[in-house]
């Protein structure tokens, strides 16, 4: 099942210029995806009676162009290739004229809210979302991200109370505000960058000290986002 809604674009969603930012799109898929979930009675505000909640491993997301302040846009997505340990839901963002501007899938885990781990996903569940056999980038699963070999630069940071979602760990937006942080303060490519990926791999709680760790290989930027002791890889994010 396809599912449609439309969005306006609001100034929140806005970079330093007046076209949508990275961030801005990835709210709006994370909303859309939730709002799926909501018409089936397995939404945020179901978690009480499910016991049970999404969350991303992975993003990968490629940009056509960028609406403007004040344009709406049509967001479609829709469930397609699950196991029982985890599901990939896929996005087509549309403009007025029915243009495809940017297309993203995303691999997601079911996670009991009761005992805080992963949970099996049953079929009785994915055929609630009647998936789609479409691939928006023609591939059945996203290849796995690795860190680079060598970084040019490693800053330090603390996460802050107001990056943290309903959750208590960090939402899965803040991560481009960290890897933001980890740029070069003389580069402008961050808010220029089309397509790129993130892997969520160990959630990041208050209070935490982690560093960011920045590459540039070959034209591809990337920040891996680690502990203070290098011991725990939370998350990989890369721009092509």
């Amino acid at each position: 099942m396809f599912f449609t809604s439309d969005f306006r674009i609001g100034l929140s969603m806005l970079g330093k210029n007046i076209n949508i930012s990275n961030k801005g799109f990835l709210s709006i898929l994370q909303d859309v995806a939730e709002m799926h979930s909501a018409s089936i009675g397995f939404g945020v505000t179901d978690i009480d009676k499910t016991n049970y909640s999404w969350a991303l491993l992975n993003w990968k997301v490629r940009i056509i162009s960028r609406p403007k302040y004040g344009e709406t846009i049509t967001i479609k997505t829709w469930s397609r290739y699950s196991t029982k340990l985890y599901s990939y839901r896929d996005f087509e963002i549309l403009n007025s004229a029915g243009e495809t501007i940017a297309i993203a899938t995303s691999k997601w885990v079911l996670i009991d809210v009761k005992i805080g781990r992963i949970a099996k996903i049953e079929d009785e569940l994915i055929a609630k979302y009647l998936p789609e056999d479409k691939s928006v980038f023609n591939i059945v699963e996203l290849d796995k991200l690795t860190e680079p070999k060598n970084y040019i630069s490693t800053k330090d940071f603390v996460i802050r109370k107001s990056d943290i979602d309903v959750n208590n760990h960090v939402n899965n937006l803040f991560y481009l505000d960290m890897a933001l942080e980890a740029f070069p303060s003389d580069s402008n490519e961050f808010n220029s960058c089309s397509e790129f990926e993130i892997y969520y791999k160990h959630q990041i709680r208050l209070d935490d000290k982690v560093s960011l760790h920045y590459s540039n290989d070959n034209g591809e930027n990337c920040v891996s986002i680690k502990s203070n002791n290098g011991e725990v890889l939370h998350s990989i994010i890369k721009f092509h």
